[in-house]
């Protein structure tokens, strides 16, 4: 950690890239991920580095974020890295973990959310019939099993969807869900509020899902 340290006080764009830390950062942040201050190493490096690299990245046509929970992530604004867009089971997903992530309750479960309370929070706040039309559309019929083994497997592949980008970590054994600090980003849009609690809930009520940026994400 000691030569990383060294490596980036040199101040140059140079001693960052050629840092041995760079590369697999770098492709992490291209495909999506995202780093928080729990992964340490590449989390610091990205302190040391984010000066050099928010120029760099401007070449790409991207931005380096610094979520204000402390997280980093690279957000596309050009078609040069493409645009990914979640799926309407990860948004939902991400809002519910982000909601159940400001409950004061949350500090009593050791960071761990169950996966049937994401189902059942959805179905409190959605209702039945819009998680049905969102999660598990038919065009003909409706059968209360098959609704509810589309449902189930939507928000499984969600969950992977958002752990492949770096907002939760899932425990195989017991398959529950531990949300990192990079999820408050579902609630990004809602921050400023004078209760983002209910603005959140609201949102999630109305289908609204679309990952926005808030204008105090920052950079230090």
């Amino acid at each position: 950690m000691q030569e990383d340290k060294k490596s980036l006080t040199t101040g140059s764009l140079e001693a960052v890239i050629t840092d041995p830390l760079f590369p697999e950062i770098d492709l992490r942040l291209r495909a999506g991920v995202h780093i928080d201050m729990d992964d340490i190493r590449p989390y610091q490096f990205l302190i040391q580095a984010e000066p050099y690299l928010r120029d760099f990245y401007q070449g790409y046509a991207c931005r380096l974020v610094h979520g204000q929970e402390g997280y980093y992530y690279l957000l596309s604004e050009g078609e040069l890295l493409g645009r990914r867009r979640l799926s309407i089971a990860e948004m939902l997903t991400g809002q519910i973990l982000a909601l159940l992530r400001m409950d004061p309750s949350y500090l009593k479960t050791s960071g761990k959310i169950p996966l049937e309370h994401i189902l059942s929070h959805l179905e409190m706040l959605l209702g039945r019939q819009h998680l049905v039309a969102f999660l598990a559309p038919r065009t003909r019929g409706r059968d209360a099993e098959t609704d509810n083994r589309k449902i189930r497997e939507a928000i499984d592949k969600a969950v992977n969807g958002l752990e492949r980008l770096g907002f939760l970590s899932v425990h195989r054994a017991s398959g529950d869900v531990f949300p990192q600090k990079s999820v408050m980003r579902f609630a990004a849009p809602v921050r400023d509020t004078g209760d983002p609690v209910s603005a959140l809930r609201e949102l999630i009520r109305q289908g609204e899902a679309e990952l926005m940026e808030a204008d105090d994400e920052h950079e230090e």
